[in-house]
């Protein structure tokens, strides 16, 4: 008999003898980029409940210890470029024996990705040096607030350097968070604009160092053995050698002065130094500890307990310093950090979006 022609994609010229055959959609291109799951390519077994609750606590306890000892010191040494300076160079006393004892594989970098690291490294450091000059000037509290305006600043250098353009929703999160912290900033009883400055100053340092650090990540090889906490070890070592020259220059010639009216007024070397050597190794710690937990929850689950972080942290300088908020202001505080957790839950349900380079 007659050979029958093979079926075609054409539904209007498939067989119509036998059963029909639905033809297979053309794909739809995708505008938004997926995101990557945090635990994607993992083979390691997910950590149990009281292994994260054990990862939260303790990021929690040395992020509190770094707040309290940090103030603790500014209060009878007020020298916060030279005490920045100081915390990132602990870090090093830490991370530097990891490596040398094979607790932790070290980086294998090679020259042209330390050079393309330096640039994020010093702005690690100076944005150090701004965060404890505006804590030195105002309240734990009050710098909590501002810096939850760091969302703000990530989405603008997201856009600048990633051509990442976030969806309208997310952006409409982050009206809260300015808005409450201006209100919080009208009311604050301790205002000043030096804390204010370089709080903000802080945002736009850390903010871009975590934006430019995702894209040289991009050019360094898998073989280097650059994780996230490798990654922060390097940033500490070149962030110790920017901070320190500028902490002297700033405050070295009057660092021996003010030392020695410190110990004078009933300090003693011995104890101020404690004091200065546990602040900077948990700020170090807290830090590491926080990649603990976010590799061992979801982003949102760590979103959300950062910002409960910083409500412990207002807490803190409300009961440990005796800090005192007026209504408006505590409203502001409110306001801000329920836009901050907002901005989290919203902006991990959301990919942004990425037009083509011109």
């Amino acid at each position: 008999g007659a050979v029958r022609p093979p079926p075609t994609d054409r539904p209007d010229r498939q067989e119509t003898h036998g059963p029909r055959l639905t033809p297979t959609p053309a794909p739809v291109p995708n505008l938004v980029r997926p995101r990557t799951p945090v635990m994607a390519g993992s083979a390691k077994a997910a950590p149990s409940t009281a292994m994260v609750l054990f990862y939260f606590g303790v990021w929690y306890v040395i992020n509190v210890a770094y707040n309290y000892t940090n103030k603790k010191a500014l209060q009878v040494l007020p020298l916060p470029c030279l005490m920045a300076a100081a915390q990132i160079g602990a870090g090093i006393l830490y991370i530097t024996p990891v490596w040398l004892l094979g607790i932790r594989a070290p980086p294998k970098l090679e020259t042209k990705e330390l050079l393309a690291l330096v640039p994020v490294g010093m702005i690690h450091g100076v944005g150090q040096l701004v965060t404890v000059l505006s804590l030195q000037a105002g309240s734990i509290s009050f710098v909590n607030v501002v810096k939850s305006l760091e969302p703000f600043f990530n989405v603008i250098f997201a856009m600048i350097f990633m051509h990442d353009y976030v969806p309208l929703p997310v952006l409409l999160t982050l009206v809260p968070v300015v808005v409450g912290v201006g209100i919080a900033s009208s009311a604050d009883m301790e205002f000043t604009w030096l804390c204010f400055a370089c709080a903000m100053g802080s945002n736009v340092f850390f903010s871009l160092r975590g934006v430019l650090s995702k894209v040289t990540m991009k050019a360094i090889r898998p073989e280097s053995n650059l994780g996230p906490a490798n990654l922060f070890g390097v940033l500490t070592i070149i962030g110790f050698l920017t901070s320190l020259p500028l902490a002297l220059w700033m405050e070295g010639g009057t660092a021996q002065a003010q030392w020695d009216r410190t110990v004078a007024a009933g300090q003693t070397p011995t104890a101020l130094a404690k004091t200065i050597a546990i602040s900077g190794l948990s700020f170090y710690m807290y830090n590491e500890v926080s990649m603990l937990a976010l590799d061992a929850v979801d982003p949102v689950t760590h979103a959300v307990g950062n910002t409960i972080k910083r409500v412990i942290l207002i807490l803190l300088s409300v009961v440990a310093f005796g800090t005192q908020m007026t209504n408006l202001s505590a409203i502001g505080s409110t306001i801000a950090i329920i836009g901050v957790f907002m901005y989290s839950i919203v902006s991990r349900s959301a990919s942004p979006l990425n037009p083509p380079l011109p």
